[in-house]
């Protein structure tokens, strides 16, 4: 196999370089997924003379789907392998896109977004924790590449349907479906083996047992954090074109604009890099809940809502792969916290779309940024409690790294795979 990008340390990789092009474009396709169902929400609507909050099921049976697919992936990933895994959620993915887009009762379109889901959480969990841990020193900078292309995905798909029309969406998740076979092609270059399981068994025991109950804690937190903004960015995906074209904005305008919102999510997150340099993951994660409900506050002011939309796109950007790097540096990205903080940023998507359909249909369009202004202010007080709460304890932060680098007598393969392990965490901390 072809070597990965070659870590300044000589760690393994577990990665060719055409592999992790070929992630990248599955992160791609991910976020262009998750940011489809909102512009076509009018033509569901239309087609099979559903209200609102039911039309805007199709995310949430999606995001249900990803949920399940994150946890269910998570459990057979040590038996199966990390090709395996990928390999199993790309055909999942296109199966239930191509799905979608030829079927024609409501019901069975459901389903098919269940099975988008599964494939779409399969993907989103194998990726960022492979990078993460398979890339050697760079695995964080590599994430935020990969999330870099998410973002680039769920700027791209509203920009086609802009353009094709939403009546014509099958079209676009069949693009989508198709291209996921450009990723599936390229999985040889990714290594079986070892997995994320085997790499933490490799670990001294310190790693897994040292504050266990501190650990619980911060994780909770975390799912909070993850589940809050992710429901705060998937009811702007998806509602804001219903919003704007209420106000009066044609829905061409309209779709734009939520284009324009997700690419300022995007851009936010490549802004944010500099500042990583200075600023710590807790202090960034903070700010940008802060920023994010300033920004959907300014949302009813006459004539700002679109604005206000893209500058909370700006500052939910950063959230998701910072979030990320600070848990990292609270609980081991091997274990289970990764998988149950990912699963719980999908759950937001799955629980508040219809929620929010639900007030819009009961309260009026004037309802949603009331909404999502109690959203973020949440988040922004569970993420400034994380914050002061790690920064009291100071371990919490750090019990990832106290334990020995050098353990006594490792035999060659081990010490390779505790390299593997290591590595990105001292980075992280440095």
């Amino acid at each position: 196999m072809t070597p990965g990008p070659t870590p300044s340390d000589g760690a393994q990789t577990l990665f060719s370089r055409v592999a992790v092009l070929a992630s990248c474009l599955g992160m791609v396709i991910i976020g262009g997924l998750l940011a489809l169902y909102g512009p076509v929400v009018p033509a569901l609507r239309d087609r099979f003379g559903l209200a609102e909050s039911t039309a805007g099921l199709a995310l949430a049976a999606q995001s249900l789907g990803a949920v399940v697919g994150v946890l269910g992936f998570h459990a057979i990933h040590r038996r199966i392998g990390n090709r395996a895994l990928l390999t199993a959620s790309y055909l999942t993915m296109l199966v239930g896109t191509v799905t979608f887009a030829l079927c024609g009762v409501w019901p069975l379109m459901l389903a098919a977004a269940v099975v988008t889901g599964l494939g779409l959480g399969g993907v989103d969990f194998a990726i960022s924790r492979l990078f993460l841990i398979g890339l050697g020193a760079r695995g964080p900078a590599f994430l935020n590449v990969a999330h870099g292309c998410f973002g680039l995905g769920t700027v791209l798909a509203p920009a086609a349907i802009a353009v094709i029309g939403p009546e014509h969406y099958g079209a676009a998740f069949i693009a989508l479906g198709l291209l996921s076979l450009i990723p599936l092609a390229c999985v040889r270059g990714i290594q079986a083996r070892p997995t994320p399981a085997e790499l933490a068994e490799a670990a001294p025991a310190p790693a897994h047992h040292a504050g266990g109950r501190r650990l619980a804690a911060v994780l909770l937190g975390f799912v909070a954090i993850y589940m809050l903004h992710f429901a705060v960015q998937s009811g702007i995906g998806n509602w804001e074109p219903t919003h704007l074209h209420a106000l009066g904005h044609s829905m061409t305008t309209a779709t734009v604009a939520t284009s324009m919102y997700w690419l300022a999510m995007t851009v936010g997150r490549f802004l944010v890099a500099p500042l990583a340099r200075r600023w710590s993951a807790p202090t960034i994660v903070t700010a940008s809940c802060a920023l994010m409900s300033v920004s959907i506050l300014l949302v009813p002011v006459p004539g700002l809502a679109p604005w206000a939309y893209a500058a909370a796109g700006l500052c939910i950007g950063p959230i998701f792969p910072n979030g990320l790097n600070w848990l990292n540096r609270s609980a081991p990205a091997s274990g289970n916290a990764m998988a149950y903080v990912i699963a719980a940023a999908m759950l937001g998507s799955v629980a508040f779309p219809p929620v929010l359909g639900a007030v819009i249909q009961s309260q009026g369009v004037g309802a949603l940024p009331v909404t999502l202004a109690g959203l973020c202010l949440l988040t922004v007080a569970v993420s400034a409690v994380l914050a002061v709460r790690l920064r009291g304890t100071g371990a919490a932060t750090t019990v990832h790294q106290e334990q020995p680098t050098t353990p006594a007598a490792p035999t060659a393969p081990a010490a390779r795979q505790q390299d593997m392990t290591l590595t990105p965490q001292k980075k992280d901390a440095s």
